[in-house]
């Protein structure tokens, strides 16, 4: 079993090889967006190639955010698959609603990168009923299920109510016809897209692997519940981010190995220095290794100022810290 955490610039991308069997989750930006500039980018279909993949068993899209989903048309193009599985598919199309967007884009970062994940998201649906490959709206599961013999998965995020709630509201601002309310809708309903990711722990053997999406809240109601599984390695939620290692999460998986994907420029402010030297400091302090990694090569290496994790990248400068401590609660 191989399991990569591919470097797509800033976003995710995470392939799991098993024999035959493939699994993908997340595709990381566009083919063509500039983070495949930044050096020891890889797309991820090239990657797929690379390895000799001749298709795949399930293709996850966490949640409809650009950086997740885009470049996963271009492999749903160029692969077949068998299942793909994702956090909210709404059935209403977007172009009356990229349409709006559009003009404001040029000035507001967070509308355009939310516009073009819309763009990219009307090509993998026409791809992916074209091609005839199933999709299931995927809800949190309370066990594992295989996906082939030997590696199995169990599923964290919305519930159905949640999702269909969800899907409704993606679905109402696509049909709206005031311009200034459609983008109104769509800014709102792309705040909280994070909180509506999915997650899943998979499962090989004894080994365990909690691969959170953008995740980031919610994690102390699920860590309480006294099934919840522990794991090897903890992908650190929304690229490593201020909000990015909720402490009940590290707890409840005592990890040996943490992980962050985020890109060379550390785009909006990812790979966070504090969050670094959390990751660190809880495995030293259980006489582990430091094995805190990124997927991007970082053009500012991880380090401490006057002795204290400087988190330059996240806080203002002013003591104490404004980072949450590896020990405090989640909030």
């Amino acid at each position: 079993m191989e399991l990569y955490f591919l470097s797509v610039g800033y976003g995710e991308a995470i392939v799991l090889i098993d024999g035959a069997h493939c699994l993908v989750m997340d595709g990381g930006p566009g083919s063509e967006d500039e983070a495949y500039d930044q050096p020891g980018t890889i797309r991820l279909a090239d990657f797929l190639h690379q390895k000799g993949v001749q298709k795949i068993d399930c293709m996850i899209c966490t949640h409809l955010h650009n950086d997740h989903l885009s470049g996963l048309v271009e492999t749903a193009a160029q692969f077949p698959i068998d299942a793909f599985w994702v956090n909210c598919w709404p059935q209403t199309g977007a172009e009356r609603a990229i349409a709006a967007a559009l003009p404001e884009c040029p000035d507001d970062l967070s509308l355009r990168l939310f516009t073009t994940g819309l763009q990219h998201w009307e090509r993998l649906r026409e791809i992916l009923s074209a091609r005839g490959i199933p999709v299931r709206e995927r809800a949190a599961t309370d066990h594992y299920e295989p996906l082939w013999p030997g590696c199995s998965i169990r599923l964290f995020g919305m519930d159905e109510t949640q999702i269909a709630s969800r899907r409704a509201e993606f679905e109402a601002f696509c049909r709206m016809e005031d311009p200034a309310a459609q983008r109104d809708a769509m800014r709102a309903f792309d705040k909280v897209e994070n909180t509506c990711s999915l997650a899943c722990s998979l499962a090989y053997g004894d080994w365990r692997a909690m691969l959170t999406g953008d995740l980031c809240s919610g994690w102390d109601a699920r860590c309480a519940a006294p099934d919840f599984p522990r794991a090897q390695v903890l992908k650190l939620t929304h690229h490593g981010q201020r909000d990015g290692m909720p402490q009940s999460l590290v707890e409840a998986c005592d990890p040996q190995v943490f992980l962050m994907c985020a890109d060379e420029a550390r785009t909006f402010r990812s790979a966070c220095d504090e969050v670094q030297a959390r990751a660190e400091q809880y495995l030293t302090e259980r006489g582990r290794p430091a094995q805190v990694y990124t997927t991007g090569r970082l053009s500012q290496p991880f380090g401490l100022q006057n002795g204290k994790p400087p988190c330059a990248l996240c806080c203002v400068a002013q003591e104490p810290t404004q980072c949450i401590p590896y020990y405090a609660k989640e909030v």
